[in-house]
């Protein structure tokens, strides 16, 4: 009976998991996060001014963690004071999204102000139209990975042998990694870089030389997020909710050390499988274009 309680709660973070994911990648999009942000900061500097929001933080790891440890240390705190847990859990996520907000707005008018020397206009549309976006995806977010942690916390059997902020700053990180490394590629090398031919890499001659018009006049970050929801964000909640569901899943069916062996089975058998797709994509499609 404990081994199906367990499953279903399993199945059931992997379904939290998948809906992080796809929020955060999203959120990190709209609001020009991590890796892709160096080129969006660049553009004024080569002639290209731009309206794409342009915040970056940090990277995604850092942001996301930091505001996860916010978010659990809030709900921790609430639960001691025998809080009821959704309510914890929905008032923590509304707190830490309004932190993430306000360095979020601060972020962008600082950074844009700064490259006035370079002639780049502070435009106070993309602050009405993109925070709000940016705090329904950022609360979405931190109220998963809030959920998710609770589970692990509290309800698995056996449970995670943690405290509830530690649990969500792992996660946080966790989240924030996956985000960086998978949904960043889509948004930075092809919706950034349209302007170039797909496959053709991006040297150094074409840093900061993005996109900025569409057919309906300049692009912005709105822009970028109905780009990225059809591929990346997907991608990301994805991968985040397999991680979750296979670490999770092997332990509650194996014991410890057949979990061990299961676990690098999968890794395995996941390595052969991304080599082989690779080839096959070689193959059809042929090289890199010089």
């Amino acid at each position: 009976m404990d081994i199906l309680s367990n499953l279903l709660l399993v199945t059931f973070m992997g379904l939290i998991a998948v809906i992080a994911g796809i929020f955060e990648d999203l959120e990190s999009d709209v609001a020009s996060t991590s890796n892709p942000n160096s080129q969006v900061q660049l553009a004024p500097q080569v002639g290209k001014l731009h309206k794409l929001f342009n915040r970056a933080i940090s990277g995604e790891p850092l942001l996301v963690g930091c505001m996860s440890v916010i978010a659990g240390s809030l709900c921790y705190a609430f639960l001691s004071s025998n809080v009821n847990v959704l309510l914890a859990i929905f008032i923590s996520s509304i707190l830490a999204t309004i932190v993430q907000t306000i360095l979020s707005i601060t972020s962008y008018m600082g950074r844009i102000t700064s490259q006035s020397l370079y002639n780049q206009p502070l435009f106070m549309d993309m602050l009405y139209k993109h925070v709000p976006t940016m705090m329904a995806f950022a609360f979405v977010t931190l109220f998963s990975i809030l959920m998710l942690s609770y589970v692990m916390v509290y309800l698995l059997v056996p449970s995670v042998n943690l405290s509830l902020p530690i649990v969500t700053a792992f996660m946080g990180i966790t989240l924030g990694s996956i985000g960086s490394a998978v949904g960043d590629i889509h948004y930075g090398a092809e919706k950034l870089y349209q302007n170039q031919e797909f496959g053709s890499g991006l040297p150094v001659s074409t840093s900061g030389n993005i996109t900025r018009m569409s057919s309906m006049g300049s692009n912005n970050s709105i822009d970028v997020l109905h780009f990225c929801s059809k591929f990346a964000g997907p991608l990301t909640g994805l991968a985040f909710g397999v991680v979750i569901f296979l670490s999770f899943w092997t332990t509650t069916v194996f014991t410890v050390n057949y979990a061990f062996i299961v676990s690098i089975i999968l890794v395995i058998i996941i390595t052969v499988f991304n080599y082989l797709l690779e080839r096959k994509a070689r193959n059809k499609y042929g090289k890199y274009q010089d």
